[in-house]
């Protein structure tokens, strides 16, 4: 199914998502980008494609002051332990009638995942980290998370240092550490059929 435009009102504010719905999905998982990017970056790799082909729905969202969402000073910049990110995942679930997804953050959307994840653990299916900023403040709920995790990371990546992804290794209990040959930091779109290889083996 080809991608769809849709803008929801969360907290009075524009939100911007892309999604590929199918009839009789078995899961949906949220993709949140990186801080350089926006929604539109993941359908420009066809990801909505890919997870419609393992029986997926794809929902992309524009956090709050990125691509077409409009800004919103509730949930930018990050309040300590990330909890306003985490509300406006639980809002944004709560509008698309989602009672329990699996949730991507890349790079500084990350902490939003694990933010979200070990308060709301009943709602969380699986859990993909791409190239996650490491936040000493999310220790602690890190080592809470209990949903399968998948970390990946590029080789070649010069914006974080692969310590933070072993802290992330290391603090949650169910996760795996894949790191792709000769990709930079936006790995997905350095390899992204490597990319894609290794999260649908995950999400299957």
């Amino acid at each position: 199914m080809e991608p769809v435009d849709q803008f929801i009102t969360i907290e009075g504010k524009k939100t911007h998502i892309i999604r590929s719905d199918l009839q009789e999905p078995r899961d949906t998982i949220i993709f949140l980008h990186g801080k350089s990017f926006r929604a539109s970056t993941w359908t420009s790799i066809n990801a909505g494609k890919r997870m419609n082909e393992i029986g997926l729905n794809f929902i992309a969202v524009d956090y709050p002051g990125w691509g077409e969402s409009e800004e919103n000073s509730i949930f930018y910049p990050p309040t300590r332990k990330y909890t306003n990110s985490a509300t406006f995942i639980k809002l944004l679930s709560k509008e698309l009638n989602l009672r329990k997804f699996s949730l991507l953050g890349a790079s500084f959307s990350g902490p939003f995942v694990i933010s979200f994840a070990s308060r709301n653990p009943e709602s969380i299916n699986k859990i993909v980290l791409v190239g996650p900023v490491w936040s000493e403040d999310l220790s602690t709920d890190s080592s809470l998370i209990t949903s399968p995790t998948l970390i990946c990371y590029g080789e070649n990546d010069t914006v974080i240092s692969v310590d933070s992804f072993i802290k992330y290794k290391n603090a949650i209990k169910e996760s795996t550490l894949k790191m792709v040959k000769g990709a930079g930091h936006a790995l997905y779109l350095d390899e992204p059929d490597v990319f894609f290889s290794i999260l649908v083996d995950h999400l299957k």
